[in-house]
């Protein structure tokens, strides 16, 4: 099972860096590489769990331990050590500094809980949050309807989010735009951090503008994008849409070290 068979698999160097942030108690015949081997397939690739190939552990297998780290908060964790250790190689540790945006995505007939509508986008399925620093590294995410409002809904959960995320202690500056209103301007304000809308264009394609800092946000965004997993939201819970945004930095960053 250590041979490279798909280009989602790990390496040996990227399964030393990740086995040691993976807590297991449960003993099975499976190497635990090649259960998340099966889970990155999965992500890169876009299929259903029962087309998981055969030289991979058995579908049931891989999608137990994926709901399983899903629901202990694994993902989030493993991501948040990820992006420690790549803002150690280049700044410090905490960012104080971050850029937030949404994206709404469709859904699929599998997504049955918190489905919406995004009028402003024309789009019904449910809406993607991001919180990255000004490298790109994801710090935060979470998935709502996509009928939420931008600025209410960040308000509603930044609290539980900064909850126990030593990422987030330091920040004091977090980049938005226009859409989150002033609302969850003065909501951060009470917390000790500024919201701001960057009004500088760094370049002009046809007729989009690519603002100052807020397109950080909008690259992660896209690097989530190639994985085809997140090409539309087919999960049914939230939780698992949510836990594939945390498992595409921890691809993206996995492949870095």
């Amino acid at each position: 099972m250590q041979t490279k068979r798909y280009s989602s698999d790990l390496t040996e160097r990227q399964w030393q860096r990740l086995a040691p942030l993976l807590v297991v108690r449960r003993t099975s015949k499976w190497p635990l590489q090649a259960v998340v081997n099966g889970i990155f397939y999965v992500l890169k690739n876009g299929s259903v769990w029962r087309d998981v190939p055969a030289d991979l552990p058995p579908w049931p297998t891989v999608y137990y331990y994926f709901t399983k780290w899903t629901a202990d908060g694994t993902w989030a964790r493993v991501s948040g050590c990820l992006t420690i250790a790549a803002r150690e190689r280049e700044k410090s540790a905490q960012p104080t500094a971050a850029v937030l945006d949404s994206q709404s995505v469709k859904n699929t007939a599998t997504s049955t809980e918190r489905v919406g509508y995004d009028a402003g986008k024309r789009v019904k399925g449910r809406k993607r949050f991001f919180l990255v620093d000004t490298a790109g590294n994801l710090l935060a995410s979470w998935v709502v309807a996509a009928a939420c409002h931008d600025g209410a809904t960040a308000a509603r959960l930044w609290d539980a989010l900064a909850l126990g995320n030593e990422l987030l202690d330091r920040l004091r500056t977090v980049f938005v735009d226009g859409g989150f209103g002033a609302g969850f301007r003065r909501h951060l304000g009470r917390r000790g951090v500024q919201a701001l809308v960057p009004t500088g264009v760094v370049a002009e394609k046809g007729r989009f503008f690519i603002h100052a800092k807020r397109w950080v946000v909008e690259r992660s965004i896209a690097w989530a994008g190639t994985n085809r997993r997140l090409a539309k939201d087919y999960e049914r819970k939230t939780t698992h849409a949510n836990a594939w945004l945390y498992l595409a930095n921890i691809r993206r960053l996995a492949r870095l070290t």
